[in-house]
């Protein structure tokens, strides 16, 4: 054996010498290039419209939001295609709130927000509130109340009935769907309900780079924003905007900018296959659903123009219109931070079974973005997790693995405690207990972790890493020990876990594990590694994602 160096200090790899790994590594991408690249899969047609991409991280379910640009527009979106119908200007931005309550329309429609305002302010002077509402384009209403209460509101229309020849709307109670918007020295409601959409705003000015960007405090946006309360009491921010321009506020979120190029453009790929699967390729408003696809982990991570890199921005450009097809069809590009030594089925993660989605070496991930980790727990906090998932289970007396996936996940794990048992599934270990990944081994007061079975020419036998020797680069010996807490053995195929040291008190458990992520598709860490061995973005998608290819996207 060699003693690499280039380890953390917080592990140690013992591996097989370097040549073999890039002799198998060359055997298995070359066996995966010529099955999968030879006859690219035909392409279906697609209609590439702009995205809708739910703010939800700082702007979702809000009380306020406030665009702060001095000047936007204001149009709808109808069909994918939009329009701006007025221009808005505030010297102190233009804040949204929701406008719960009730009101009275005016029965009267206006084809301008001039046109409203005007029949506002004469109503404006019986003493009671009145607001121009959009509605759609070129199609503008009057609303008065936005009472608490349907006695206030009564109250109200006892002032404005019979008056100025207008007529009114039966009461309209909260609809959860109205939206007040306020400026310098106006303010006006949107009301998504009458035409089931929301319009949409877009900066007016560009900025010192020439590009027109929204301002919504800490984080900035290309494209248009929309604002609405989707049903409920709130108000959230959606996206609209071109699917290269979301990528190039996702792309450096989702990887490190400094990673080799081609690993960046393999990223961009990935995400534009997963956010094309997700989003329903549509524009338009709809209040009933804001979007498919969010700003978090639980879609992708996308923090905006304010986020955007030079690096990654080349790799989405360098890489525009292209998706990952599987045998004709586009399919969902799942990835993730750091296998620890190989990729999983998706299957054994998520149940379900697809092709291009099977566990292989992740034999280039040397310089993991995540190191393996220890993470500690006691028994009460032990009990509290399960607790807040409502898998109580009573004092906690064992933590045991009861199913190991092939490439050395927990699959099943088994809770048992002094009220009962639980068993959690691949799905939600992860959520459940915290951790950065399920391939992970669990270790109670008095176990001797590192105990493995040495097997050779004649007999097997039993022996502690701690005591062994291995050989140096330089062909001398050193002793594993020092202050490690585990040691990382390298296979043919996969790495494997060996902790070094059990709790001290009996109420402690140490989860050793490796990787971050849920282990299907594409680890980004072995992506950077194989880029930096020479292969391109194209090979790198085609052996992470089995059978597939990197194709045009037919617009």
């Amino acid at each position: 054996m060699n003693l690499l160096g280039g380890c953390s200090n917080r592990w140690f790899c013992i591996r097989k010498t370097d040549a073999f790994f890039r002799l198998l590594a060359g055997f298995l991408l070359l066996l995966l290039l010529l099955s999968s690249t030879e006859k690219a899969p035909a392409a279906s047609p697609i209609a590439m419209t702009d995205i809708r991409v739910g703010l939800a991280a700082l702007y979702g379910e809000k009380s306020e939001i406030k665009i702060s640009n001095s000047k936007i527009g204001l149009g709808y979106c109808i069909n994918d295609s939009y329009q701006t119908d007025l221009e808005l200007s505030s010297s102190t931005g233009f804040v949204f709130t929701p406008a719960n309550g009730y009101y009275y329309s005016l029965a009267k429609t206006y084809s301008s927000y001039a046109n409203a305002e005007r029949a506002a302010v004469v109503i404006r002077g019986l003493g009671v509130e009145a607001w121009p509402v959009a509605i759609y384009r070129n199609y503008w209403r009057v609303y008065v109340g936005g009472n608490a209460s349907k006695a206030q509101a009564e109250t109200v229309y006892a002032k404005i009935k019979d008056r100025f020849g207008y007529s009114y709307s039966l009461l309209m109670p909260d609809n959860a769907q109205r939206v007040l918007v306020k400026a310098d020295r106006y303010a006006f409601l949107l009301d998504g309900e009458k035409k089931s959409a929301y319009p949409q705003f877009k900066a007016l000015t560009a900025d010192a780079k020439g590009n027109y960007i929204l301002n919504l405090g800490s984080r900035s946006y290309r494209g248009r924003i929309e604002i609405g309360c989707y049903g409920k009491k709130s108000v959230t921010a959606v996206n609209i905007l071109q699917i290269d321009s979301y990528l190039y506020g996702v792309v450096p979120c989702e990887m490190q900018a400094n990673y080799a190029l081609e690993a960046l453009k393999a990223q961009a790929v990935c995400a534009r296959s997963f956010a094309l699967m997700k989003v329903e390729y549509k524009a338009d408003s709809n209040i009933s659903r804001a979007y498919y696809l969010e700003d978090t982990t639980k879609s992708q991570v996308y923090r905006g123009y304010l986020a955007e890199d030079a690096r990654t921005s080349r790799a989405v450009n360098e890489t525009s219109g292209q998706a990952v097809y599987y045998q004709g069809k586009m399919v969902p590009t799942y990835y993730f931070s750091t296998s620890g030594g190989s990729t999983e089925n998706v299957s054994e993660v998520w149940g379900m079974s697809l092709d291009y989605l099977t566990a292989v070496p992740d034999i280039y991930e040397t310089e993991p973005e995540k190191q393996p980790w220890l993470v500690t727990y006691t028994d009460d906090e032990l009990a509290a997790k399960l607790n807040s998932h409502k898998l109580s289970v009573g004092t906690v007396q064992s933590v045991t693995a009861q199913v190991m996936t092939i490439t050395g996940r927990v699959y099943l794990l088994k809770a048992r405690g002094t009220k009962g048992n639980s068993i959690l599934q691949a799905g939600t270990i992860r959520e459940v207990f915290s951790l950065p990944s399920t391939k992970f081994k669990i270790v109670k007061q008095g176990d001797v972790p590192d105990t493995v079975t040495v097997m050779g020419a004649d007999k097997t036998a039993r022996a502690r890493l701690s005591h062994c020797q291995v050989l140096s680069a330089d062909g001398g010996t050193v002793n594993l020990s020092g202050e490690l807490s585990q040691y990382i053995v390298a296979g043919a195929d996969n790495l494997m876990n060996y902790p070094k040291s059990a709790p001290k008190s009996a109420d402690t458990w140490y989860f050793y594990g490796m990787g971050y992520g849920h282990g299907v598709g594409m680890s980004q860490s072995g992506a950077n590694g194989m880029a930096k061995a020479g292969y391109n973005y194209r090979e790198i998608i085609s052996y992470y994602y089995q059978g597939a290819a990197v194709q045009n996207i037919v617009k």
